[in-house]
């Protein structure tokens, strides 16, 4: 679409108060449009698919193009007189021919003397690294090829972001759960719930001298097998001793569930429905 403005002829200035309703519609400024007739989209054929870099010089304006229109000048005026014309400061004529070389006569490339030319279909990005100690491939993808020999730290600790503190200060969050996340478990907390073995809840659980917790019949029934341990290979002498501290754990987490599950049949009594 191409948009034009249709103005009235200036006249004179009047200082005859008129009002609004004397007015004469006609002369008002008004808006037509012009079609071009094409069911093509408006923008570039391709949907930008060869869009080039146009945020340095233009090509038509560069260091290249100027030597080049300076080349192309320099061939039509080899052999002939100086016919006094000037032609712009990089397109005076040299009686001396460059040699045919890279540096004499090369266009493009980064032989030329001067600017070169930035590519075409490059789009350059910059990362600012404000912890230069961290592996980078280890904090984003949880590997590294150098493994342990990687001279930098492999981190991958997560860090909240200032618009994530900043909404959480607008909700009033910031710094709730601050010592919640600075508690450090102790070892009751890591016992584990299932037998490593069996996969199932334990059956009168024991422990070997590497901390490691199994079943009773389990722990005798690989013992027949390997004298070894069943997690770390460890070796066991065969002693397996009851694991007092995993039965108090299990028998308070058992409490704490017939508990809640005694709350919730007492709300649902009290519920009218």
């Amino acid at each position: 679409m191409v948009q034009k403005t249709r103005r009235c002829a200036k006249e004179r200035t009047t200082y005859a108060v008129s009002s609004s309703d004397d007015e004469d519609p006609s002369k008002e400024i008004g808006v037509t449009y012009k079609s071009t007739r094409s069911a093509k989209p408006v923008g570039p054929e391709d949907m930008g698919a060869t869009a080039v870099y146009e945020l340095d010089t233009e090509k038509e304006k560069d260091a290249q193009a100027i030597f080049e229109r300076s080349q192309k000048i320099q061939e039509e005026l080899r052999g002939k007189e100086d016919d006094k014309i000037y032609r712009g400061i990089n397109n005076y004529q040299k009686y001396v021919k460059p040699k045919d070389t890279s540096m004499g006569n090369a266009s493009s490339g980064m032989v030329r003397k001067g600017p070169i030319r930035a590519p075409e279909h490059l789009r350059a990005t910059v990362r600012w690294d404000y912890q230069p100690d961290i592996c980078k491939d280890y904090k984003e993808t949880g590997f590294c090829g150098f493994g342990d020999s990687c001279k930098f730290l492999h981190d991958r600790s997560d860090y909240k972001h200032g618009w994530q503190i900043e909404r959480e200060l607008d909700e009033g969050r910031y710094g709730v759960n601050d010592e919640e996340n600075y508690e450090v478990s102790s070892d009751e907390e890591d016992m584990p719930f299932k037998c490593f073995i069996c996969r199932s809840s334990f059956k009168n659980p024991v422990v070997t001298k590497c901390r490691h917790y199994f079943c009773e019949n389990c722990a005798l029934q690989h013992y027949r097998k390997s004298q070894r341990c069943y997690v770390c290979d460890k070796q066991t002498n065969g002693v397996f001793n009851p694991a007092k501290e995993l039965m108090a754990k299990l028998e308070k987490h058992k409490g704490e569930e017939e508990d809640e599950e005694e709350q919730q049949h007492s709300d649902h009594g009290e519920d009218p429905q």
